[in-house]
């Protein structure tokens, strides 16, 4: 039996051995730069150009329509949906940023939600908890500030005390609307304050916004009020929990859909044209009782109907999306309204992917397959039976043998090693 001592001091010889070693640069590369465990480390393109095709089309409709859409990814487990899902995310919010230097009307904001929790509302607080509490507070106070309008004068004529013996200079209100006061709500109302300004006056002028501007429901307003207003920041987090449906059981869904609505329209309102969700592993669903299973279909399926300037992307396995979703027809159609199947790897698209990883590590581009040959990769595809993520655990462990045996090609028999690493 080998003891824990032993196994130190083979690991210690290894790493010794390595660092006088020249490490990767005898294969042509800086470093592995296959993932350890098959979970992508960097965001690459698809291997289809109809995925590509797809993923434009979609982009492109739900900007120019400004309606929404649905796209379903589905796959089987390991087959690259997270990373598919991923590269969506960063194409439309590298977009957004190129679109804004070229003035391009195209503004968006994107929110990744790991898995779909066991109730819809928790994915509206992944929303905002995504987008960030701070940021919502900030773009509530950007429509405040910017409706209360900037004319000190008449600013302080309104919310200056009409009998009070302390009288401010205008020179003083002026400068509530300068930067960097006017755009921090904190600086304003602490000036604000400072100026013996009507601190009640000014909520109650508010909360009016929010009602005419942002959302009708008063409960709702009062915390997004409280959000901007209160002095204390926990106590205004605890009151966002109680707002998303995070603790609070009433009304779940008459507040669920106004809830969604006024967060796409505080986003609109700020400048966003549109508002993308992604919800990865959607097949979690499948865990929940059947009870809760139809209500957050049903949930679902009502705030899509009702909020239309937002767009949702999942991924799912096959027989989720056949055996629970299309049990649901009218959900079904809307949330494929576009659908991308990812299928299993051949050799060609083998290839594709291990030159894509190894350009990652090269000093210059190029289209070689080298350490790598057509034999090993056509026998990684056969064991990893087109699996996306067992064929990058493959890839990563068949260098690291490379290495080890000092083998200036990824041959056949460096792969049958890599396998017994895989187990």
């Amino acid at each position: 039996m080998t003891s824990d001592m032993e196994i130190i001091s083979e690991l210690l010889k290894d790493l010794k051995k390595e660092e006088k070693d020249v490490g990767f640069s005898f294969l042509g590369l800086k470093f592995n730069p296959f993932p350890l465990a098959g979970l992508p480390r960097y965001i690459l393109s698809p291997l289809d150009k109809g995925t590509i095709e797809k993923i434009i089309f979609f982009i492109r409709s739900t900007h120019r329509e400004n309606d929404y859409s649905g796209l379903t990814i589905v796959a089987d487990f390991g087959m690259g949906k997270t990373h598919l899902m991923k590269f969506i995310q960063d194409v439309i919010e590298k977009f957004n940023k190129a679109a804004q230097e070229i003035k391009i009307d195209f503004s968006a904001v994107t929110c990744f939600i790991d898995r779909p929790e066991d109730n819809p509302q928790m994915v509206i607080h992944k929303i905002i908890e995504d987008i960030g509490v701070d940021k919502i507070r900030k773009y509530i106070w950007k429509i405040i500030i910017e409706t209360l309008g900037t004319d000190p004068k008449m600013f302080r004529e309104e919310y200056e005390p009409k009998h009070t013996l302390i009288k401010t200079s205008l020179e003083d209100w002026k400068k509530l609307f300068e930067e960097p006061i006017k755009s921090n709500h904190l600086k304003f109302l602490k000036s604000f304050k400072k100026m013996n300004g009507d601190f009640k006056k000014l909520q109650e002028s508010a909360k009016e916004i929010i009602t005419t501007q942002i959302v009708t429901d008063s409960n709702i307003a009062e915390r997004y009020l409280e959000l901007v207003f209160s002095p204390e920041e926990k106590i205004a987090d605890l009151s966002w929990d109680i707002l998303s449906g995070y603790r609070s059981k009433r009304e779940i869904q008459r507040k669920e859909l106004q809830f969604l609505n006024s967060v796409v329209k505080i986003l609109r309102k700020v400048g966003f044209k549109h508002l993308y969700v992604f919800v990865d592993e959607f097949e979690d669903i499948q865990k929940l009782s059947s009870a809760k299973k139809s209500n957050y279909l049903l949930s679902l399926n009502t705030l899509i109907n009702k909020e239309r300037n937002w767009s949702v992307i999942i991924s799912l396995t096959e027989d989720v999306l056949e055996e629970e979703i299309k049990k649901e027809p009218p959900l079904y159609d809307r949330l494929t309204t576009q659908k991308i199947e990812i299928e299993p790897l051949n050799v060609e698209k083998g290839k594709k992917l291990i030159i894509k990883y190894l350009n990652l590590a090269r000093d210059k581009e190029d289209e070689s397959l080298h350490p790598f040959t057509d034999e090993s990769v056509e026998k990684m595809i056969q064991l990893s039976k087109g699996n996306y993520r067992s064929f990058l655990v493959l890839s990563h462990n068949s260098l690291e043998c490379a290495l080890h045996e000092k083998s200036a090609e990824v041959t056949t028999e460096i792969i049958d090693k890599a396998r017994v690493l895989r187990g």
